[in-house]
């Protein structure tokens, strides 16, 4: 063995997420082992305390193109201590297994490449590893009109959604930036809302054919967006007298803005009570939604979108690999959505479409369409561009001049994907054109589709 430890050359401490082992030193005692360092002939590892001659090895390898682990059992081996250290013990491993040789030189030919290419080119990197098409980075629009224009005004014609679909579904709209706040109180709803669509370029799309039932009010991203007080009692005093229901949207709250934020919804409480009224309220914020719980009695608190979190991206169709449980999330499980529901009293929570199917349980659900998020900052970058000419010159903003009025951030144009206020969206294009698409999620727990347009 002597001799063989002197042959011994491998490479050390590759990434643990290529590589790991498990040693059953008797039946049912299966310990998890760190791997130091790896050869065609052997490999070495370390445990925290001396250990018996293993029964069995198992030894887990990557494989880059594949996207999954296949594992070798050792049964054939010869095991030496090599040293032993204060913390740990260190031990050679020799095996003249052909499967372990073959998964070695594998995974050696695999990660040497990605080493190679990472350092040459990140596109390339990508275009190799997962059919990414890099070469379609340098596409971009000019302007957010282009953009718009070029999401929307070529494609509204053969969307053609069936909006008799939504016969038993609610329909609401968003309205979250002042731009729209202003523009509802100066027109009625049905006004508001074909112009709405008009400048989106989605007329002709079918979805000029249902008016909203309902609007939310308020930015779920974005703190500085909510209405000012006076504008937002405006607004719903107009929605109470067009019968519109009203669902206010809230962010997470700044500990500076606790007593403020308190101090609103205590109004609005109270607005509700004189109106005789319940108000929904998106929650991003557990301590937000644990307040109105216990300090109001006519505000329904629903589960944010910051908080109802999923994988949502759109290079997502480039990951290689099983998927499927993407599909679920936390407030699948039963136990949850009761915590949620007799600690926080939540019972409704709203969802995105966000590029693939999702798995939405039972309950009161509220999709979001087409647009996802998919990165939120509380320092704004787009503020930081703006005002430092630098994105990562970000800091605390208190008073924003609303750089995002007619500002954003473009990105290529195969991505679909655009920032906005202080995060980062893209759009479930395939949302707007299939209609079967819509008609599955109605028919699956979405009792209300909300339509939320940048």
């Amino acid at each position: 063995m002597q001799e063989k430890k002197e042959r011994f050359h491998g490479i050390p401490m590759l990434p643990y997420g290529l590589l790991s082992a498990v040693m059953q030193e008797s039946p049912g005692n299966r310990k998890e082992i760190q791997i130091t360092e790896m050869a065609e002939e052997g490999f070495c590892f370390r445990t925290a305390r001396a250990i018996c001659s293993p029964q069995k090895l198992e030894v887990c390898f990557y494989d880059m193109e594949r996207a999954e682990y296949g594992t070798v059992v050792i049964t054939e081996f010869e095991i030496c201590r090599e040293k032993e250290e204060d913390f740990f013990t260190q031990f050679l491993v020799w095996t003249e297994q052909e499967e372990y040789r073959r998964q070695v030189q594998k995974l050696v030919r695999q990660y040497s490449k990605y080493i190679r290419l990472k350092l040459e080119d990140d596109g390339e990197l990508e275009s190799e590893l997962t059919g990414y098409p890099s070469e379609f980075d340098g596409e971009h629009c000019s302007s957010l009109e282009e953009q718009r224009q070029y999401w929307f005004a070529e494609k509204a014609g053969r969307a053609e959604i069936n909006m008799e679909i939504l016969e038993h579904t609610e329909f609401a709209i968003e309205l979250d930036c002042p731009e729209r706040y202003t523009a509802y109180l100066q027109k009625s709803l049905p006004e508001f809302y074909h112009d709405y669509l008009r400048k989106n370029h989605l007329q002709g799309s079918g979805l000029e054919a249902r008016i909203p039932d309902r609007i939310y009010i308020g930015n779920q991203f974005c703190h500085l967006l909510f209405p000012e007080e006076e504008l937002l009692f405006a607004m719903l005093e107009k929605a109470k007298k067009e019968f519109t229901a009203v669902t206010l949207s809230f962010t997470y709250v700044r500990e500076i803005l606790l007593e403020d934020t308190f101090a609103l919804l205590r109004k609005i409480d109270h607005w509700c009570s004189k109106n005789e009224l319940e108000m929904e309220c998106v929650v991003n914020d557990w301590g937000m939604a644990d307040f109105i719980r216990k300090e109001t009695k006519h505000l329904l608190p629903c589960l944010g979108t910051l908080l109802n979190k999923r994988k949502k991206d759109p290079r997502i169709n480039y990951k290689k690999g099983e998927r499927d449980l993407y599909s679920q999330n936390s407030f699948n499980a039963d136990f949850y959505q009761e915590f949620l529901r007799e600690s926080l009293g939540i019972e409704r929570a709203e969802w995105e479409s966000c590029g693939y199917m999702q798995d939405i349980p039972a309950g009161k659900n509220s999709l979001h369409f087409p647009f996802y998020q998919t990165n939120t900052s509380q320092y704004c970058p787009l503020y930081a561009v703006q005002k430092e000419g630098d994105r990562g010159r970000q800091r605390l903003v208190y008073k924003c001049p609303q750089y995002c009025k007619n500002a954003a951030f473009l990105y290529p144009k195969h991505l679909n994907m655009i920032g906005r206020y202080n995060s980062l969206f893209a759009l479930d294009r395939d949302f707007l054109e299939d209609s079967e698409q819509l008609k599955r999620y109605t028919d699956s727990n979405i009792d209300r589709l909300v339509l939320n347009l940048l």
